[in-house]
């Protein structure tokens, strides 16, 4: 779960920081938690939007699992 303290209308430094922060205590690596970042920067105008969209947030995070893991094959 990923919660946070946002700026209005823009990811902050913080935001950012944060989401980064979020992912490596779930043990991700650093590749997989740059990819989801890059992708909730694309889709969300916010950091608080995209905690309140849990269940598309999930899909860009499994869309960046997938590219993982075909980079592996």
């Amino acid at each position: 779960m990923i919660i946070g303290v946002s700026s209005c209308g823009s990811w902050s430094k913080r935001d950012k920081d944060t989401f980064i922060e979020s992912c490596q205590k779930t043990k991700f690596n650093d590749e997989f938690c740059n990819c989801a970042l890059e992708k909730a920067l694309e889709n969300y105008n916010t950091f608080d939007d995209m905690t309140a969209d849990e269940e598309n947030m999930a899909e860009l995070l499994l869309s960046c699992i997938e590219e993982d893991r075909k980079k592996e094959e």
